[in-house]
C-alpha cells in the first residue's frame, strides 16, 4: 500500500531518466534445432488465434518497481483495450487514485502528479523510462494483456532450444528485433525485444483459465541493461467487458502532453 499522498509510480519512473544504460547491441539468438514447416505454422497460428480472443481487460493488480535494489509496491486499477487505449488508476491508501495515466491510443496524458516536484508532464516520456524503450501505447497494452509488443511477423525464424526446453520464434522490423519462447504446448512464456543498443525483456507466468482463455496472471518485464523491472500481478480481472470510451477521455493535459508517442 502506497502512503497517502505520494506519488510512488511517479517517483520511481522519474528515477529511471538517471540511470545508465550499457551501449550494446542484441546478444546472438540461442542455437537450436530446426523445426518442420507444419509444426512452425501450428505455433503461429495458435500465437495470432489468441490475440484475437482478447479484445478488453479490466482488473485490480499488484504491482512492484525495482529500481536499482531498490523494490515500491503499490495497487493499480488497470482498463486495457486491444486498439492501443489505457487507463491506469494508480491507488492510494483509502482506495482513491492519487495518478491517472491514460491514452487514446496515441497520446499519453498523466494527471495527478502536478503538485510533485520533479516529474515531468509528458506521459509520452513516463512509458518510455518504464519500458527502457520507445514504444507506442498499444505495444504496453499488448504486454499488460499477456502479449509480445510487436505483433508476430508472417514468416518469424523458429527453432526448438532444447537447453530451455522451448520454442524460440524471431521476427525482423524496420526498427527492432523481437524474440518469443514458447513451452511445448505452444503456449507463449515471454521474450525479449531489442531496438539497437537497448532491451526490454518480458515474462508471462501463473496462467489461469479466465472464461476460457489462458491468462497469465502475472507479467513481468525487465530492462535488459539497467537495473529496471516491473512485476504486474492480477488480482482480480475481467476479460472482453465492455468499456465506455469516455473511460479513456484525455484530461486535460499542457502542451508538453499533447503530441503523440
Amino acid at each position: 500500500m502506497i502512503p497517502s499522498g505520494r506519488c510512488v509510480l511517479g517517483w520511481a519512473l522519474v528515477a529511471m531518466i538517471f540511470l545508465a544504460g550499457c551501449a550494446t547491441y542484441p546478444p546472438p539468438r540461442e542455437a537450436g534445432r530446426p523445426v518442420p514447416q507444419a509444426q512452425r505454422e501450428v505455433l503461429i497460428a495458435q500465437l495470432r488465434i489468441r490475440e484475437g480472443q482478447i479484445r478488453s481487460v479490466r482488473g485490480i493488480a499488484a504491482v512492484e518497481i525495482n529500481l536499482n535494489g531498490e523494490t515500491r509496491r503499490f495497487r493499480e486499477a488497470v482498463a486495457l483495450r486491444s486498439d492501443g487505449r489505457f487507463r491506469l488508476e494508480t491507488l492510494g491508501a483509502f482506495g482513491l487514485p492519487v495518478l491517472v495515466i491514460a491514452s487514446d491510443g496515441d497520446r499519453v496524458v498523466v494527471r495527478g502528479a502536478s503538485d510533485q516536484a520533479g516529474i515531468p508532464p509528458d506521459g509520452c516520456q513516463l512509458l518510455s523510462d518504464l519500458l527502457g524503450l520507445e514504444l507506442p501505447p498499444s505495444a504496453f497494452v499488448r504486454l499488460l494483456t499477456g502479449f509480445p509488443p510487436r505483433p508476430i511477423v508472417s514468416s518469424p525464424f523458429v527453432s526448438y532450444l532444447p537447453s530451455r526446453p522451448a520454442y524460440l520464434l524471431e521476427g525482423e522490423y524496420s526498427d527492432a528485433v523481437q524474440r518469443l519462447y514458447l513451452d511445448s504446448s505452444g503456449a507463449l512464456l515471454g521474450g525479449e525485444i531489442w531496438m539497437g543498443r537497448q532491451g526490454l525483456r518480458f515474462a508471462f507466468s501463473a496462467i489461469r483459465d479466465v472464461e476460457g482463455i489462458a491468462y497469465p496472471m502475472s507479467i513481468t518485464l525487465t530492462q535488459a541493461r539497467r537495473p529496471v523491472s516491473v512485476r504486474v500481478t492480477y488480482q482480480a480481472i475481467d476479460i472482453n467487458p465492455v468499456l465506455a470510451d469516455r473511460l479513456f477521455a484525455l484530461p486535460e493535459s499542457t502542451p508538453a502532453q499533447s503530441g503523440g508517442c
